[in-house]
């Protein structure tokens, strides 16, 4: 009997392992790294020396995105310190949905219920519902909306998000929550939305429910044990 063998399936727990590290590694270098930097914006203010500050300023930029992405791999690992408390979720949510509406983005809030609490670590969830809509932006493009509500189902919060983007085919579904996969060009996406908004979940004592169909869009759904 002949055949390919397939890959096994790498261990998830080894990457989380993997990501922290790389993570670990990445915000000490940008510790040292944009310290400097101030340093010399700092000096070259005091001096008058103005000759370099977009040079400067662009390197302070790079080093930004460069602490972002490292958050986010923290974040996917699981090892990010946690400040567990009680949040309201919908002044959470408007926060982040009215900077994209500003960007012409049309995300449509269908329900919000205001007395919605859950307990966690405001900046992950934060983080988690940015994923989540950024998600969903990547998918509509230009082209699409997104719905947004947010409501109390008995012991649960449910957090839903809609959109009539592009959609998965049952084999890309089957890996959106896997970490470091994507579809999208080389350089363009980092295959960590999802898996870190799945992290969230689970840690929290949720899930994370996907439904998908190519050409009619992708819902989501961020379940989280209800704080009372």
């Amino acid at each position: 009997m002949t055949g390919i063998a397939q890959e096994p399936a790498p261990d998830p727990r080894r990457i989380e392992h993997f990501a922290a590290n790389v993570a670990h590694d990445f915000n000490n270098l940008l510790t040292g790294i944009l310290g400097n930097l101030e340093l010399m914006q700092s000096r070259a203010k005091r001096s008058g020396e103005t000759h370099f500050d977009g040079y400067l300023e662009g390197a302070r930029n790079a080093g930004g995105r460069a602490a972002t992405f490292a958050q986010r791999l923290l974040a996917y690992s699981g090892r990010a310190a946690q400040d567990a408390e009680p949040v309201r979720l919908a002044a959470i949510i408007l926060e982040i949905v009215e900077p994209m509406r500003e960007h012409g983005l049309r995300v449509a809030v269908a329900e919000l219920d205001a007395a919605a609490q859950v307990h966690c670590d405001p900046a992950d969830l934060e983080l988690a519902l940015h994923e989540l809509l950024n998600n969903a932006v990547d998918a509509t493009a230009e082209r699409g909306e997104i719905n947004l509500s947010l409501r109390q189902l008995g012991a649960e919060v449910q957090i839903t998000v809609a959109d009539s983007g592009v959609g998965m085919a049952p084999d890309i579904l089957a890996r959106a929550v896997e970490p470091f996969f994507t579809t999208r060009p080389n350089g363009a996406g980092k295959g960590l939305g999802l898996p870190i908004v799945d992290r969230f979940a689970r840690q929290t004592g949720g899930a994370l429910q996907l439904a998908s169909l190519p050409d009619q869009g992708t819902t989501v759904q961020l379940i989280l044990p209800k704080y009372e």
